[in-house]
């Protein structure tokens, strides 16, 4: 490749980082306004539905591995937030369907949520209504997590955390001692997106666009766990401290004992490899953490997942702008390390992937 060409091509990709960027912008202000709608539209004619499970070299990746698509769903879906069960099912969040789904064995069945009137494109607007699992009604789930006897899930759409039990739906309720907004119904938040729970029965809550992560005890008591953030929403809680992906800032912070940290990313839009503060990251949105404490980041606006270890950023599984058909994440989302696999909500292909750690 002469260096015209090698030009051209960069450009041709800087442009398509650029406008994958700008959507995810538009997606953070309008939630499910008409340029989600598009976003629905163009992934229909790409990827199509879910497809059962299959094992495929993964692309365009520095890493060399498989990557596996574990759902086998059979209906139009956007996974966005996922957790593990007991019995080793997944529950897997849909901003589509406005429904909660349980993925085991590859078969996938409601979990949560009710049915709601379609929009002119066939899409359900959903709705809010506290009841039994089939008769709840969500406007955009977007994570879940483990919560009392239950899973709790942000409610984005509608400013609310809800908690789903074994024969209810209900709205969580929390009282506080702070000066924070206030409903009839409790605590307010402002388009709550990240969750989070720790050993104590703790749940940890991103409230995005009040730049703040909140924390509510099994007993109701909501306190700021953090604040002065930018649009924080993709939580983990690992060894005692809370992982957050700062979205607003492309970076990855640490929430330990009061003290806010920065694991990796200068601030600076991009996609750069290297030493943790001197990487950069494009809209991040989702984080978890193995084990042996490396951090894995959804690092949405670049169509990719990365690696944090040893204070040094690697690509784990990037996606190639010029290949349509490669079989990568296009818009990654909520992250799940489980053993030796971390799991990928992809919600613009309608995609849940595994890829082996091992």
């Amino acid at each position: 490749m002469n260096q015209e060409d090698k030009k051209i091509q960069e450009e041709r990709l800087e442009d398509s980082a650029a406008d994958r960027r700008e959507a995810k912008r538009i997606w953070l202000v309008t939630g499910t306004g008409a340029a989600v709608v598009l976003l629905i539209a163009a992934a229909a004619v790409l990827w199509g539905l879910l497809r059962p499970e299959e094992e495929i070299p993964a692309q365009a990746s520095v890493w060399e591995g498989t990557m596996t698509e574990v759902s086998a769903m059979d209906v139009m879906c956007e996974p966005s937030g996922i957790a593990a069960m007991a019995d080793g099912s997944l529950l897997v969040t849909d901003t589509y369907g406005k429904l909660v789904w349980r993925v085991q064995n590859g078969v996938s069945t409601v979990y949560a949520g009710g049915g709601t009137v379609e929009d002119p494109y066939g899409e359900p607007v959903g709705g809010y209504n506290d009841a039994d699992p089939e008769g709840s009604y969500f406007k955009n789930p977007w994570a879940i997590a483990p919560f009392l006897d239950g899973y709790a899930v942000t409610d984005t759409d509608n400013n609310a955390v809800r908690l789903i039990q074994k024969d209810s739906i209900q709205t969580i309720n929390g009282s506080t001692q702070e000066d924070l907004m206030m409903t009839d119904m409790g605590v307010a938040y402002d388009h709550p997106t990240g969750l989070a729970s720790d050993e104590e029965g703790n749940l940890y809550i991103a409230d995005t666009l009040q730049n703040a992560v909140r924390k509510i005890t099994p007993e109701g008591l909501v306190t700021t766990f953090a604040d002065n953030l930018s649009d924080p929403m993709g939580l983990c809680w690992k060894d005692r401290a809370l992982y957050a992906a700062e979205t607003g800032a492309n970076r990855i912070v640490k929430i330990e004992e009061g003290t806010v940290s920065v694991v990796a990313g200068c601030g600076t839009d991009g996609m750069e490899n290297g030493a943790a503060d001197q990487a950069s990251f494009s809209m991040p949105q989702g984080v978890a953490v193995g084990d042996d404490g490396t951090v894995y980041v959804a690092d949405t606006g670049n169509s990719a997942i990365r690696r944090i270890r040893d204070g040094e950023v690697t690509t784990l599984v990037e996606r190639d702008v010029e290949d349509l058909g490669s079989f990568a994440p296009v818009s990654p989302v909520g992250l799940l390390v489980q053993g030796k696999q971390l799991y990928i909500c992809d919600n613009f292909s309608r995609k849940v992937f595994s890829v082996s750690l091992e």
